[in-house]
């Protein structure tokens, strides 16, 4: 353990961001409530230093655990994800993947393969049961679900943990996985033990984005284990005109960023929460385009309802055409 700080509502300043928050990030810390703060550093092996954090709301718990992920090659704690999951009531928890430095640099893996483990794996493994030993310790009582939610090379750790550590956790939102970003490790697509114990998936990729490996791979899935398993835990969802997590001049706002008053309609990581607490898959998402990219403060220029891949939305017949609750999956 390195420290355990208790943080007033209101008080938490970041360090300094090695990347520049882009317009959807959380950047309100001004308006967090008071929580624990841990920092802690894992060593499983002799070259290894993961610096990990875990923020813990002091009230108002929603008794559920979120780890968030890191883009590019990690290198620091992802605060603008601990911000927005702590104040929508989750007890949550960040690594620098088991090092430090920019995300476009990977120096610090020549000569160092337990380093690269660590990033290909291990660190977010590693802050998963740090994370949910201190929520037990913290509340005297496990976390009731456990959710991991990422995009791009987060989206990559996520499947990991579910290929290689199935108990981590309940439900993984992966966007935009980067499956061959690892230095020896890639996503293989072997979920069995995953989805035996319950476990649900949700991957999401933009149309301009080339998602045609994930595309691949949930064709591979489907292929190896047949479509009505793989749509018993997992949902593939692919955004026409979405850049790369985000962006572009279509809808390409649908639950990736966490919002006070998501719901599964407007939510896929709501969905998931659904589809793992009440077994109630998703039946799709209405995605929205903001003036301005992640400010749903901002007017709405369209909306437009996503299915889970291959189904596509059509009218129902009961009103106007421009309307996208006028839409269904079929």
């Amino acid at each position: 353990m390195v420290a355990t700080q208790l943080v007033d509502s209101g008080r938490f300043v970041p360090p300094t961001m090695m990347r520049r928050a882009s317009a959807e990030f959380f950047t309100a810390f001004n308006t967090l409530p008071t929580f624990c703060r841990v920092r802690a550093v894992a060593r499983p092996s002799s070259d290894s230093e993961i610096n990990i954090e875990v923020w813990l709301p002091v009230t108002g718990w929603n008794h559920r655990y979120l780890g968030v992920g890191n883009g590019s090659f990690g290198g620091s704690i992802n605060y603008n994800r601990l911000g927005e999951s702590l104040r929508s009531g989750y007890a949550t928890s960040s690594t620098d993947t088991g090092h430090r430095g920019r995300p476009s640099e990977s120096a610090w893996a020549v000569n160092h393969p337990e380093k690269q483990a660590d990033f290909d794996y291990r660190a977010v493994h590693e802050t998963a049961l740090t994370s949910k030993a201190l929520i037990d310790a913290f509340y005297h009582s496990p976390p009731a679900r456990s959710y991991f939610s990422s995009c791009s090379n987060g989206g990559r750790q996520g499947l990991m943990e579910a290929e290689r550590y199935p108990t981590d956790y309940d439900g993984i939102m992966a966007g935009a996985p980067a499956t061959h970003f690892g230095f020896k490790t890639f996503i293989s697509g072997d979920f069995g033990a995953f989805q035996k114990r319950g476990g649900k998936i949700i991957i999401y990729h933009g149309g301009n984005d080339r998602p045609e490996s994930n595309l691949n791979l949930f064709s591979s899935l489907r292929r190896r284990t047949g479509e009505e398993t793989v749509s018993s835990f997992l949902q593939f969802y692919l955004f026409p005109g979405m850049g790369h997590c985000g962006s572009g001049d279509e809808p390409n706002d649908f639950g990736q960023w966490l919002r006070p008053g998501d719901t599964p309609e407007n939510s896929l990581f709501s969905a998931l929460e659904a589809w793992v607490e009440k077994n109630v898959p998703p039946d799709g998402v209405i995605a929205t385009k903001f003036a301005i990219d992640g400010d749903p403060g901002s007017a709405v220029v369209k909306r437009r309802r996503i299915c889970p891949y291959p189904r596509v939305a059509r009218r129902n017949h009961l009103g106007s055409d421009s309307d996208s609750t006028n839409y269904v999956c079929s």
